[in-house]
C-alpha cells in the first residue's frame, strides 16, 4: 500500500521557521543522546571501579603483610649488623643492605633522612652570608662568592641540603674567621633530620647485567 504525499506550500518566512525548528530539534535529540551515553559510562565506571578496587585493596594488603614478615626476618640480622658496626667504631646507619654470596639478589632495609632544621638557623644563614658577601671587592669576586653562597640554596621544601652545608664548613674551618665559623656552628647546631618510614628495596642481577628493582609499590606497573 503506497503512502500519499501531501504538498504543503510555505513562503519563504514560514520555511526559515520550519528550517529553525527541525535544527533546533536535531540539537535537542543529540543532546539527549548524548546525556544518555554519559549516564551509561558512569554506570560502566562504577561497575568497573568496583571491582578493581576490591582486588587493589587485596593485593596491597597482601604486599604490606609480605614487607612486615620480610622487615620481621631480617631484624634480628640488622640487630647484630648493629652490634658488628658498634664493635668496629663505626655509627649506626639509617639503612642495612644484605646481598646473598652469589652477588644475584640484595635487600636493603631502612630508612629515608630528609633535612630539617631549627628555626635558629636563620641567624647562622645571615651570620655566613654578611661574612662572606663582606669580601666582594670587585665584580670578579663578587661571583665568586655567590656561587659560595649558593650551597646555602633551598630546596623545594624550603630546607638546606646537608652535604652542601658541610662543604660551607669545610671552607669555614680553612677560612680561619670567626664569624664564618660560628655562623656554620650555629646551621649544624639547628639541624634536626627527620626519618621517613621503614621502607624495604630489593633487587635482583642475572651475569654481565645491571641491578633491576623488583617493584614493591602498589602504584608501580
Amino acid at each position: 500500500m503506497s503512502k500519499e504525499r501531501t504538498m504543503v506550500e510555505m513562503t519563504p518566512e514560514e520555511k526559515a521557521e520550519f528550517e529553525a525548528y527541525k535544527a533546533m530539534q536535531a540539537r535537542k535529540e543529540r543532546a539527549e543522546a548524548k546525556k544518555e551515553q554519559r549516564k551509561q559510562l558512569q554506570e560502566m565506571t562504577d561497575e568497573v571501579m568496583g571491582e578493581a578496587m576490591a582486588e587493589l585493596m587485596a593485593c596491597n594488603e597482601q604486599l604490606k603483610a609480605t614487607k612486615e614478615k620480610v622487615i620481621a626476618t631480617f631484624s634480628a640480622l640488622m640487630e647484630l649488623r648493629k652490634e658488628v658496626n658498634e664493635e668496629a667504631g663505626k655509627k649506626e646507619q639509617d639503612s642495612y643492605m644484605f646481598t646473598n654470596t652469589a652477588g644475584t639478589q640484595r635487600i636493603r632495609i631502612g630508612y629515608n633522612m630528609s633535612d630539617n632544621y631549627l628555626d635558629q638557623v636563620e641567624e647562622g644563614i645571615a651570620k655566613v652570608k654578611a661574612y662572606l658577601e663582606s669580601l666582594a671587592k670587585d665584580e670578579q669576586s663578587a661571583e665568586l662568592i655567590a656561587l659560595v653562597l649558593r650551597l646555602l640554596a633551598r630546596d623545594q621544601k624550603g630546607n638546606l641540603k646537608a652535604s652542601r652545608v658541610i662543604q660551607l664548613g669545610q671552607l669555614a674551618e680553612k677560612s680561619g674567621n670567626e664569624e664564618f665559623q660560628e655562623g656554620m656552628k650555629i646551621i649544624r647546631e639547628a639541624y634536626r633530620p627527620t626519618r621517613s618510614k621503614l621502607f624495604i628495596r630489593c633487587s635482583v642481577k642475572e651475569p654481565e647485567k645491571e641491578w633491576t628493582d623488583i617493584g614493591l609499590g602498589i602504584g608501580e606497573v
